[in-house]
């Protein structure tokens, strides 16, 4: 398993840098008041599709603990396994077209298993125009119980008419010092002997990337039979930048 599964966060507590986000989140969960749509944006790797999979998971969680999904019940366990078939995962980069939300409507009529039906789609702003309209159908008449959370890296390639119709949730890069505390946390956890100076430099190259920080950090700490200088993280780094 690689790192970047291994620490993925999967309770709204254990995301990085998104405390205003996630403290809206977690009190609509634990109000039962969550939207019927949402919208996060923000640059790759802030935590958008961490977070939309955590609300997947507390909306249809049987015991919820302080608003966070309890990760033992049958949903939860589902979800963490990959096999929960109310959270429907769709990346628009792939699948473009208005055939594939023609289907996501069409399940979209039948009753969940738990509480909710999850849509989840992701590089939203791919959409194409036709694909638009019939998504906006689903956001403006939600079917049942269905709750459907957007994700795009692009904003202001997202229809007004969409956002309008989405609580929407804008994700901010990380600092430098917010990746090197998880950084950190990661290489203690896994008894890994990087160098301070070696992960302040993965932090800053990392471009407010959690995600491609850890990445990195996967690779430069199988260098030198796990032992890296921090001269051999910085070239190894800087090579890999330049292909």
């Amino acid at each position: 398993m690689s790192l970047y599964t291994k620490y993925r966060p999967h309770k709204f507590k254990d995301i990085v840098a998104q405390d205003e986000t996630t403290g809206i989140l977690r009190n609509q969960v634990r109000r039962k008041m969550t939207a019927h749509s949402y919208l996060f944006a923000g640059p790759s790797g802030t935590g958008k599709t961490s977070v939309a999979r955590i609300l997947a998971m507390a909306i249809n969680c049987e015991n919820l603990r302080a608003s966070e999904p309890c990760l033992k019940c049958r949903p939860c366990q589902a979800a963490l396994h990959g096999n929960d078939w109310d959270l429907v995962q769709f990346d628009a980069a792939l699948f473009r077209g208005i055939d594939g939300i023609r289907d996501l409507a069409m399940w979209a009529k039948y009753a969940p298993y738990g509480n909710y039906r999850i849509y989840l789609i992701e590089e939203v702003h791919q959409l194409t125009e036709p694909a638009w309209n019939a998504i906006l159908r689903l956001l403006e008449e939600p079917i049942g119980r269905l709750t459907t959370i957007l994700c795009t890296t692009e904003l202001n390639q997202v229809p007004d008419t969409a956002q309008s119709r989405c609580q929407v949730f804008e994700f901010r890069a990380l600092t430098k010092q917010e990746i090197l505390f998880k950084l950190e946390r990661m290489c203690r956890k896994e008894r890994l002997r990087l160098s301070y100076e070696g992960l302040k430099f993965i932090a800053a190259m990392a471009n407010g990337n959690c995600r491609s920080a850890e990445v990195m950090l996967e690779q430069v700490a199988n260098l030198n039979h796990g032992s890296p200088s921090t001269g051999q993280i910085q070239r190894f780094i800087q090579g890999r930048m330049r292909v």
